[in-house]
């Protein structure tokens, strides 16, 4: 079964929000994670930040997937959960997916039971859900869209506990048409 790329066309039922792409690899693909840089023991206010400094490095032949979240219903959020060195929290993102496809619910059931690392792009900026030292986890929920002001369609919620509230990402993603730099957002596409 391949789950790479879900995509769908972009049209009114999808207003602004969490951004159209959303990236995911299995965690035993990555072969070196980067470091993660973050001034949180120097300052505790809401210019405090954790970033990933590198690249992933991955298995021979493996790279990252593709996969959409329509715009309106998506959030991405972390709330701390514990005392355990006064860091621990949960990172957490909403996405949704405009239709009940064989092949979206086919990939949620497939995430679901995984584990993998995700990329989320949330206001120009790349966040990382997943770490080497905790499983993060999908919930995939349905809806057929019966009920009076309901869409059709999957939402799917990532948590993953980790010590530093969602990592912001700059390094290179690479995809199998091509690499996306996390920096600057371009997307370069290999030969044609």
């Amino acid at each position: 079964m391949n789950c790479d790329d879900i995509r769908f066309k972009l049209g009114s039922v999808n207003p602004s929000g969490i951004s159209d792409e959303v990236y995911y690899i299995a965690k035993q693909y990555i072969k070196t994670w980067p470091t993660i840089e973050d001034d949180f023991d120097a300052a505790e206010d809401a210019d405090a930040y954790a970033q990933y400094d590198g690249s992933f490095e991955l298995v021979t032949g493996q790279k990252w997937a593709r996969f959409y979240s329509t715009q309106g219903k998506g959030k991405i959020s972390w709330e701390y959960q514990g005392e355990t060195d006064c860091k621990v929290v949960v990172n957490k993102a909403t996405l949704s997916y405009p239709k009940l496809t064989n092949e979206v619910r086919a990939f949620a059931k497939f995430a679901s039971n995984g584990d993998f690392v995700f990329c989320v792009k949330h206001d120009g900026k790349y966040y990382i859900i997943g770490n080497k030292d905790y499983r993060a986890t999908l919930t995939p929920n349905g809806d057929s869209g019966d009920a009076a002001g309901s869409a059709k369609g999957v939402t799917m919620e990532i948590e993953c506990p980790d010590t530093t509230p969602l990592p912001t990402y700059v390094g290179t993603i690479e995809l199998s048409d091509g690499t996306l730099n996390c920096s600057t957002g371009v997307f370069t596409p290999t030969g044609n």
